[in-house]
């Protein structure tokens, strides 16, 4: 049997078994097979509690050049999934990252919301673990440190992270 992948197609499978359909019958039968479609519905509301919507996974650009602190603003973050990072490319020292958690997009309540240590001399694309939702608040932005001398760093990023991406190195 061929496993799903997405998410979306496992509830579809389990909506089809828990309705008596065969998943190898053909779409012409479907027709014919006679189902209490209220036992379809309240499966379908309570199986999509559990999925990550991941709303907010428009990436945008962000570029640090800084010896100090510098940030992007508040993007809204919509789950408690990882940040998303693409570091395109970088020089100079490496510098910190931080995702920063707040209330609203003007930092009200912000805190460093981060899980791990990360540095931004790795070109790709990663997560970086953090508890913005977790903490209580719905606003994310990416904070960079240089914590060793001056350093750049250039991408793009979503508070949102859709799919999975190996952890950003230290």
């Amino acid at each position: 049997m061929i496993k799903p992948r997405s998410a979306i197609a496992r509830i579809g499978v389990g909506l089809a078994i828990v309705a008596g359909l065969s998943m190898g019958a053909p779409a012409a039968s479907f027709a014919q097979e006679e189902f209490d479609t209220s036992q379809v519905s309240s499966i379908s509301q309570s199986a999509d509690a559990g999925i990550a919507t991941c709303k907010n996974n428009k990436d945008t650009d962000f570029a640090f050049q800084c010896s100090g602190t510098s940030a992007t603003g508040y993007r809204s973050k919509h789950d408690s999934s990882s940040v998303y990072i693409w570091i395109m490319g970088y020089s100079g020292k490496p510098l910190r990252l931080y995702v920063d958690g707040a209330y609203d997009n003007r930092g009200t309540g912000n805190m460093n919301c981060t899980q791990g240590v990360y540095r931004s001399n790795h070109e790709h694309e990663w997560e970086i673990y953090n508890l913005v939702r977790e903490n209580k608040r719905s606003h994310a932005r990416l904070t960079a440190w240089a914590e060793s001398g001056y350093g750049t760093v250039y991408g793009k990023w979503s508070p949102d992270c859709w799919g999975h991406f190996n952890k950003l190195p230290s």
